[in-house]
């Protein structure tokens, strides 16, 4: 079976490097302000036009949108490596996915964070019970449970999916016995949602916590479903050939924002759906850049679905993953992490005041978890 690109949670990049997006045939408009671009193109979706700040000026360009930069995790807290963190709705605490030290499989952990969004000192805790692999967690809307994927039920189920791309070393399974569990915000009273064979994971909420939006490849490819929050009346969402993963719903429940493989195989672009299923559309263009991770901002007063995302994009190269802006309606795209090492996975609190993401930029060059205060640009 052909092997899907699975960058579910990529916080360690072992790939090779890809040429970057040609421009030939594609009309694009700059917009006012010099590092934010409106692309238009005759193919689907939006042509990415890449930032061209110098490196060396790479501080001052973030703080035009970043400010009070922070490091929330570190090795010293007995995690090798971190990433893929998520806000609970009060913005006091995090979920996120990390290697115990010297171990080689994710756990869930839980960080506790000042009103400043700083962590506090001995709240680290790991909520999954400590077997098998685990990925992908998210807060329950009401604060008062988790969700996240774990194989501690069926740690040794093979699948024939899984992420390589061709001449690079990383490697990402897709395990047979992924399921989706939810469990209190303390870990306690782990129960099974997802008990059909095959890859379960990729898992959020909907704004009212009525729904549950995963990936899953129990029909062969993986695609998108939604089910209750208590594991019953699955539906498919998505039926296209490739891989559809990373889902989120909007704001306002109406959407739902993912990634997905469809024309050009292990090159994943944004996509958007309506949450029955109708009203597909494509957001960025096919291409040899890799765009994945979309998360939504905040509902806004005139927007109150959501209109723009983060997201993570190898425009600059698969050795410098970086943040960018993209507003859904317009196309408007605008850089916000400008690090040399790999930054991605960006979520927005729920005040849309902080940016929080995955990045190598410590001092060890580890994957870790920070923190800033975000300026939301005019037009997103």
């Amino acid at each position: 079976m052909k092997d899907y690109i699975r960058t579910i949670s990529m916080v360690c990049l072992v790939m090779a490097s890809i040429a970057g997006c040609s421009t030939e045939g594609r009309r694009s408009i700059t917009a006012t302000e010099p590092d934010v671009e409106i692309s238009n193109s005759d193919t689907e979706g939006v042509v990415l036009i890449a930032d061209s700040t110098p490196a060396e000026s790479w501080e001052d360009a973030e703080a035009k949108l970043l400010t009070n930069v922070r490091q929330l995790t570190n090795p010293t807290m007995g995690l090798d490596r971190a990433g893929e963190a998520y806000f609970s709705p009060d913005m006091r605490r995090i979920i996120f996915q990390a290697y115990p030290r010297g171990e080689s499989k994710y756990q869930m952990y839980t960080l506790d964070l000042t009103s400043d969004g700083r962590p506090i000192s001995d709240s680290l805790r790991r909520v999954s019970p400590g077997d098998g692999a685990c990925t992908c967690g998210f807060f329950e809307p009401n604060g008062r449970g988790i969700i996240y994927a774990s194989t501690f039920l069926n740690p040794n189920l093979q699948n024939p999916n899984r992420y390589q791309r061709e001449g690079a070393s990383y490697v990402w399974d897709m395990p047979g016995g992924m399921d989706i569990i939810t469990a209190n915000v303390d870990g306690s009273n782990p129960r099974q949602l997802t008990k059909t064979a095959g890859y379960d994971a990729e898992c959020a909420y909907s704004p009212d916590g009525r729904f549950i939006v995963f990936s899953s490849d129990r029909d062969g490819n993986p695609d998108l479903y939604v089910m209750n929050a208590d594991g019953s009346g699955v539906r498919r969402i998505t039926n296209r050939p490739g891989y559809d993963g990373g889902p989120f719903f909007s704001p306002a429940g109406r959407r739902i924002i993912f990634r997905a493989d469809r024309r050009q195989n292990d090159h994943l672009q944004l996509f958007v759906v309506n949450a029955d299923g109708t009203g597909e559309r494509q957001l960025t263009a096919d291409s040899d850049i890799v765009n994945w991770a979309p998360y939504w901002l905040p509902a806004t007063a005139d927007a109150p679905d959501g209109r723009s995302v983060v997201f993570t994009t190898s425009l600059h190269g698969h050795y410098n993953y970086e943040v960018y802006l993209l507003n859904v309606e317009t196309g408007m795209h605008q850089r916000v992490t400008f690090s040399p090492r790999f930054d991605g996975l960006p979520v927005v609190s729920p005040d849309g005041k902080w940016l929080m993401w995955t990045s190598q930029r410590g001092s060890d060059a580890t994957s870790q978890i920070f923190l800033a205060d975000f300026k939301v640009p005019h037009g997103f």
